[in-house]
């Protein structure tokens, strides 16, 4: 695992490639990967929302605004790699626990483009989102892991929690 170099910066030790925060310009990488993400779930382009990107857009500005929200990217060479972003969750019931006792970090947008996977990439992505979400008071981090990722959560110690569903 790489070492955590300052607050919101990891470097790997003999790579070419580091992870930092995004910032705001960068948004449209974050849309992108999100997109990508779907992608790969083989969701097809005829059931994309049209308005898609705007939607990713304004979800990240309002989590910025109200919840705290951080973007991390993988550089290598000048080229962005990979990109996390992370928040307060926000719950689809009332929340009647106090944050001391509830607090929850959500992390959404786990990429790395294809030529830059197995090397350490993801797996450092998630520790600069788990060091912000502890940073903002986070009692738990909360994720929806893909077959694909599964082990990169696990390695960073995520544990399967259940959760039930049901096609209607």
């Amino acid at each position: 695992m790489s070492p955590l170099v300052d607050k919101h910066h990891i470097e790997a030790s003999s790579t070419d490639w580091f992870i930092r925060a995004a910032t705001p310009d960068e948004d449209d990488t974050i849309v992108r990967h999100y997109r990508a993400i779907w992608k790969s779930y083989g969701v097809l382009d005829a059931n994309i929302r049209s308005d898609a990107d705007d939607l990713v857009r304004d979800f990240i500005a309002t989590g910025r605004a109200n919840a705290r929200m951080a973007g991390f990217v993988a550089e290598r060479g000048a080229k962005i790699v990979g990109s996390i972003a992370c928040q307060l969750q926000t719950l689809p019931y009332p929340d009647i626990t106090t944050s001391v006792f509830r607090r929850y970090g959500y992390i959404w947008s786990v990429y790395v483009e294809p030529d830059a996977r197995r090397m350490g990439i993801a797996g450092a992505l998630v520790e600069a989102a788990l060091a912000h979400l502890r940073d903002i008071g986070c009692t738990k981090a909360v994720l929806h892991a893909s077959d694909a990722g599964e082990n990169v959560y696990r390695d960073a110690g995520f544990k399967i929690a259940k959760e039930m569903r049901l096609d209607l």
